[in-house]
């Protein structure tokens, strides 16, 4: 196999300036931008539980990330990753970082309490499904081979 096949099937997605963190930012206001330009009517509006939710997210993603930094690989979605993390967050979501970022926009639909907040919620879920992880678990699963596929065996990717 050459550099350039073993790189397309190990490498995830390739660098584009449209990551995780811009989807999350983009569908995050235009939630919130929605909301107070079209209102609507109140859904399930808890301010307190959405602040929770959202801390709750905030703390995954930054235990997510933490955990990738202890292990000395990458976080960025367009490299090849080499180590196969399973502590901390991921004993429980393949993808803890990606789960947090879902978590932050849930807790502001919860604390908004309108149509748009959930729509972007489910978009960004719907994005990072379809842009990022499915990429990155065939990738995975060619980098890392059997280590990696007991671990998706094991734990969900979500929750």
């Amino acid at each position: 196999m050459t550099t350039q096949e073993e790189d397309a099937e190990t490498v995830p997605v390739a660098r584009s300036g449209w990551m995780p963190p811009r989807f999350f930012l983009l569908y995050g206001v235009a939630g919130a931008a929605l909301h107070f330009a079209l209102g609507g009517p109140p859904l399930l509006r808890l301010p307190w539980l959405g602040a929770a939710v959202f801390a709750a997210g905030l703390g995954m993603m930054l235990w997510g990330v933490r955990c990738i930094a202890a292990a000395r690989t990458t976080i960025k979605p367009y490299e090849r990753s080499h180590t196969l993390v399973e502590s901390g967050p991921y004993r429980f979501t393949r993808n803890p970082i990606y789960l947090g970022l879902v978590a932050m926009l849930a807790g502001t639909a919860l604390a908004l309490g309108t149509l748009a907040p959930w729509l972007a919620t489910v978009a960004l879920a719907a994005t990072l499904h379809l842009r990022f992880i499915r990429h990155e678990e065939r990738a995975l699963a060619a980098s890392l081979g059997e280590p990696y596929e007991r671990y998706r065996r094991s734990v969900r990717r979500w929750l």
